[in-house]
């Protein structure tokens, strides 16, 4: 059985909004910044490059961060396909683990983060993904995790 998990679009218009925040209260304090100081140093004439560029990058720079954004919500895929997770993402290659391998699951405010031999962050399913999608995966993975324990817990009592 294959499922796919895309990232929420609902979720994007919060991120483009956290973006265009981000720059334009950068571009405020910045510009502030140098009115401030150019009134501390008494001069006559403003740095009207400075003052121009300013906001002309910040723009460009948010204007990138927004497209490179909405490139990652159209393209990001996660993949439940046999066991193994799958996901892919723009410009990178595809990360795959199989469910069997995952030992450990921490939820932090960003998404879950599955830990292996390799180490305790090996793979991530991000929040960003439809609320039931992210539910969904959580308590999967949850009751893997507590089937894994189980199984521990009788093979460590056979032993006894």
């Amino acid at each position: 059985m294959t499922k796919n998990y895309m990232l929420d679009p609902k979720k994007l218009n919060k991120q483009k909004r956290g973006i265009i925040i981000l720059y334009a209260a950068t571009g405020l304090v910045g510009l502030s910044l140098i009115f401030i100081s150019n009134k501390l140093a008494n001069l006559a004439q403003p740095p009207w490059l400075v003052i121009l560029l300013i906001p002309v990058l910040l723009a460009f720079i948010a204007f990138r961060s927004i497209r490179q954004r909405s490139e990652l919500w159209d393209q990001y895929l996660l993949t439940l396909n046999k066991g193994v997770l799958i996901q892919h993402e723009p410009g990178g290659a595809d990360q795959k683990m199989a469910l069997k391998d995952v030992i450990s699951m921490k939820e932090t405010k960003e998404g879950l983060f599955l830990g292996t031999n390799q180490g305790p962050r090996s793979f991530g399913i991000p929040v960003l993904l439809k609320d039931e999608d992210y539910e969904e995966l959580r308590s999967m993975l949850t009751e893997l995790l507590a089937e894994k324990a189980a199984l521990e817990d009788e093979d460590d009592d056979d032993e006894e």
